[in-house]
Order: structure tokens, then C-alpha cells, then sequence
């Protein structure tokens, strides 16, 4: 089955070759590397900000200042998830008693399309929770420490708000099937929340309170469904979850990852992001469940046809292509900063100019830089670099325009504006 794999592997290997090798292409690279320069300056800020960033990974600012060196280590830090992802995932399997656990979850990780490419794009965030503190948790609770299962899943709220919402779920799981221990961990876990991280607390319930709110781009569950996990192993992987029910080191996984799809489906807002991370705990639950060669067969055939698809060129990719960083652009974001004046405000549109943010804290720090998307408001300049026909973009951003104002300069395709 491995040879059958190959293509799919090579391709992403590649892709996370091409990241490391000079600066990551995804949308949220950029970011990250943003709030780890302002968590470099800002230290007190990853605990008193109400926002999830900065969070954890962001302490990479601490170890590099300068946004290039940061981005690269960024794309570094993203394959060492997958990597770390594999080896956790495969402890639990062990724990509850699945042979050849490694492969499995080898196959686990590197079998989710999603998983991945949101690496590629940089969704380190996220993934931290999802690849690490998850299976670190699910170990410890498989091992009988329910307990120091909970606060494996603590850490999240300084990492990422999604995953403090699934996250969430196994903590209840926990408490429901883990015992006394785990209930009395939970209760402290939850009034140090709200004694000391109110804020972020409230920033929690005021996310979760817009589940229901119109998305930027039409949700369909069912589609959904299909995008998410690359096919339809979903009608294997359901059943063979409801069977890990009978386990109990098995059952708040399979519990959580059922939850998400229900949740999925009812939220607008948030579907698609759930329905990516229970493209990967569904089949962990499945895999955990006993049943793992069944579901790892269902959950990896499509995306190694996918694989053998690009190899052979039927397919461009197994993602839609996103580069927002090149070196005729990055050549440009540093003219534009040797161009603006002292204390000017800048404006740019998120996934066409994001890595001006980063560049220009660190190089041109009395020049304010902001991302809007979908629109553009009030500012002194503008940068625009019109969207490339073979990337992919939201609807609105690809079709947002020039900003308002008077044409100031331009290198190669992206152009400042003045208003």
C-alpha cells in the first residue's frame, strides 16, 4: 500500500520543501510571523491580549527577529507538527492496545489532505492543538491520568480559539468517563479561566455566540463533508467510530469527533474549519476503535489516487494553488517601505499583500499597516497586487479592485496608491 502512496507523499514533501527552502507561501504565514515580532517586544501580551494571538508558537520571536528568518522557521515548525502529529497519534494507538500503531498513524496524519495543506497555508495554530496537545491528551487519558489529561489541553486557550472549542468536548468527555480526578481537574482548569483569562474567556463565548452568522462563502454540509475528507470515507469511518463507544480509553474521541460533524452541520460560520479537524479525529477514532486497516484503507485510497492523478498530470495539485509571497513582490514591499513617508497609515487586502504587515513592523515600525478584506476604508496609502488568475482567493477579495486614490508608483504588478 505504501508504493501506492508514494506520488501523494512526494507531493507534499515537496510543498513543504518549498516553504522551508525560502519563505513560506501560505495565507497565514505572514500573521504568525507578525504577532511573533509583537510578542518579541511584547512578551506580557501572550496573557493579557483578549485575542488567541500571540500565542505558543509565536515564542519563535523570541528566538528571531528578523520576519524573513521567521518565516522560514515558521515552514520548519509547520513540518515538525506533522511530524510530532505521527508519533503522539501513535503512542494512543498503542495505549489502547492497536497493532502497528506508528503506521497507523502515519497514515493517520499524512492520509489527511487537510491536515496538510492547512500546514502548507500555515494554520500552525491550530494544528499545534490538533497534532500535539490532542494526542498528548488522549495518551495520558488511554494511560489512566485523567487528570494531566485535562491540563495536556490546557494550553490551548494560549494557542487557538477553535481548538479550545474541540478541545472543549474531550475535556467533557473526560470528565463524563474519566472519574472523579477528571472532573475535579476540569473545575480547576475552569476557574483559573475565569479568575485570570476572563478576558480571553469572554473572546471565547463571543466567537462561539457568531456559529451561526452568514460565512464569507456559501456552506454546504454535504459538499462539506466530501471537501473535508477528500472523498466519501465519512460512511466508513461514522459507524466504525460508534463502535469505539465500547472502549473507554476510545470513547471521548469518538464522541467529540461524532459532535464535531453534528456542529458542523448546523454552524454557517465555523462548518468547514470543524469539518477539517474531524477529518482527522474521526478516523483516529475509527483507527482506536480496532478496526484499523478498514479505516485506514477508506480514509487514504482517495487522496493516493489523488496523488497518482498529479503524478501523471490529470490534476494541477491535490490544494488550490496559494503563493502570496514571490521575489519580484518582496522586492516591491521593500521599495513601497523606502517610499512612504513617516507616520503614514497603510492599508492592504488580506491574501493579496499580507507579508507588508511583518515587513514593515520590523523595518519601518512608525508606519502602520492594516489588513482589511473584501473592501477597502479609510487610510493615507494603499498597496494592491492584483489577485493571480491561478491562485485561489475568496470571492470578495478576488473581486474587491484597485483601492480608491492616485496611482504613486509601481514595481512589477503591485502599486502603491495614495488617497
Amino acid at each position: 500500500m505504501l508504493l501506492l502512496y508514494i506520488p501523494y507523499l512526494y507531493f507534499y514533501l515537496q510543498q513543504l520543501w518549498l516553504n522551508a527552502s525560502w519563505l513560506p507561501r501560505g495565507d497565514d504565514y505572514p500573521i504568525h510571523v507578525y504577532f511573533a515580532l509583537l510578542l518579541r517586544s511584547e512578551l506580557v501580551s501572550l496573557f493579557t491580549s483578549p485575542g488567541e494571538y500571540p500565542g505558543i508558537p509565536h515564542l519563535l520571536g523570541l528566538l528571531w527577529g528578523d520576519p524573513l528568518a521567521l518565516g522560514r522557521a515558521f515552514a520548519v515548525y509547520a513540518a515538525a507538527l506533522a511530524v510530532l502529529g505521527v508519533a503522539l497519534y501513535g503512542l494512543y494507538f498503542r495505549a489502547v492496545g492497536i497493532p502497528a500503531p506508528f503506521l497507523a498513524s502515519f497514515y493517520l496524519v499524512t492520509a489527511s489532505v487537510r491536515t496538510l495543506a492547512g500546514l502548507i497555508d500555515g494554520q500552525i495554530a491550530d494544528k499545534t492543538v490538533l497534532l500535539v496537545f490532542v494526542p498528548l491528551s488522549l495518551y495520558l487519558y488511554a494511560r489512566g491520568r485523567p487528570a494531566a489529561a485535562v491540563a495536556a489541553l490546557a494550553p490551548s486557550i494560549f494557542t487557538n480559539y477553535l481548538g479550545v472549542a474541540y478541545g472543549g468536548l474531550l475535556l467533557v468527555m473526560y470528565a463524563i468517563y474519566g472519574g472523579r480526578r477528571a472532573r475535579l481537574a476540569l473545575m480547576i482548569y475552569i476557574a483559573l479561566v475565569a479568575v485570570f483569562l476572563w478576558h480571553k474567556a469572554l473572546s471565547v463565548l463571543e466567537l462561539a455566540g457568531q456559529a451561526a452568522s452568514v460565512p464569507p462563502m456559501p456552506w454546504d454540509p454535504a459538499w462539506g463533508l466530501v471537501y473535508a475528507f477528500y472523498g466519501p470515507s465519512p460512511a466508513i469511518l461514522i459507524p466504525l467510530a460508534i463502535l469505539g463507544l465500547r472502549k473507554r480509553a476510545v470513547a471521548p474521541l469518538a464522541i467529540a469527533s461524532l459532535l464535531l460533524l453534528v456542529i458542523g452541520a448546523a454552524s454557517s460560520a465555523y462548518g468547514e474549519r470543524l469539518y477539517r479537524i474531524a477529518a482527522l479525529l474521526l478516523p483516529a477514532s475509527a483507527v482506536a476503535s480496532g478496526w484499523a486497516g478498514l479505516a485506514v484503507a477508506a480514509y487514504s485510497a482517495l487522496p493516493a489516487a489523488g496523488g497518482w492523478a498529479w503524478a501523471l498530470g490529470a490534476v494541477p495539485g491535490l490544494y488550490q494553488l496559494v503563493d502570496r509571497i514571490t521575489p519580484s513582490q518582496l522586492d516591491a514591499y521593500h521599495a513601497v517601505l523606502e517610499t512612504l513617508p513617516s507616520n503614514s497609515t497603510v492599508e492592504v487586502q488580506w491574501s493579496l499583500d499580507p507579508w507588508l504587515l511583518p515587513l514593515a513592523y520590523a523595518y519601518r515600525p512608525d508606519i502602520k499597516v492594516y489588513l482589511t478584506a473584501c473592501r477597502w476604508t479609510q487610510a493615507d496609502f494603499y498597496v494592491y497586487t492584483p489577485p493571480d488568475p491561478r491562485q485561489w482567493y475568496m470571492p470578495c477579495i478576488r473581486e474587491v479592485g484597485p483601492p480608491p486614490g492616485v496611482k504613486i508608483a509601481s514595481w512589477g504588478n503591485t502599486t502603491l496608491y495614495k488617497r
